[in-house]
């Protein structure tokens, strides 16, 4: 696994399927994915990882939603369900990844490059220090990587902003163990939002976060370890396929 990630973040856009990239969890499991806004619904949705596939459930406006994420064919299955029709399109470049080298914290995107710069300490932390760069923004960052837990601890970007995780503790979430990590964001004016992220010891994901400046939580909810079922990704006999919509339908 490169990144902890939010795969709770899938119900930020489920219509989208807007999500950060993503590594897997250290093993499959299923669970339901809860996201929370001020003043707005409550969204949910669930989700089935393996080391080769993601997929998730939910309902959109009514209407009964499958997304199959396989990275590496990079392609992404709509399902409809209650019209047994399906299509394909190229998965988003957002879309999440489930496999790659864990031995950097560079997710396979396109223009993405890193370049490990040396050895430092983070606390009583052993990290990697890395320096990030983007071609098509041209932009850099530098990095501090902790390679146990395959997590990024702190960043600083060139327009000044600084990200930097401090862990607080460990908590028990919905009956898993969990690491607390509180995250602040600096911007080049000073000022500092905070928000905090539970980490699932065993997986390696993060499994709720908070951010009280904007009223944001996801979380996992009724998380359950499983032997992958490659059938999660098939599209089921009596589909029919159908062409997706081109730019501008």
């Amino acid at each position: 696994m490169r990144y902890l990630i939010t795969i709770t973040a899938i119900v930020l856009s489920l219509a989208t399927l807007s999500a950060p990239a993503l590594a897997g969890s250290k093993k499959p499991f299923t669970a339901t994915a809860v996201q929370s806004v001020k003043d707005q619904p409550q969204q949910s949705g669930k989700i089935f990882v393996s080391d080769t596939a993601t997929r998730f459930e939910y309902v959109e406006r009514g209407r009964e939603m499958v997304k199959i994420v396989l990275p590496k064919q990079n392609i992404m299955r709509i399902l409809f369900p209650q019209e047994k029709l399906y299509m394909e399109i190229v998965a988003p470049a957002d879309a999440p990844m489930v496999f790659g080298d864990d031995s950097n914290p560079c997710p396979q995107i396109e223009g993405l490059t890193c370049t490990k710069v040396g050895d430092a300490k983070f606390g009583a932390l052993t990290v990697q220090q890395w320096s990030q760069y983007f071609e098509p923004t041209k932009s850099t960052s530098t990095l501090w990587w902790e390679p146990i837990r395959k997590m990024i601890v702190r960043q600083e970007f060139t327009d000044g902003r600084i990200m930097q995780l401090t862990k607080v503790g460990n908590v028990t979430f919905e009956g898993r163990e969990t690491e607390r990590w509180d995250v602040s964001l600096a911007a080049p004016d000073g000022t500092i939002t905070s928000s905090y992220r539970l980490v699932d010891t065993d997986l390696g994901i993060i499994v709720k976060e908070e951010d009280p400046s904007t009223g944001l939580s996801r979380e996992l909810r009724g998380l359950k370890v499983a032997d992958s079922d490659e059938t999660w990704f098939d599209v089921p006999a009596g589909y029919q396929r159908i062409e997706a919509p081109k730019p501008g339908q």
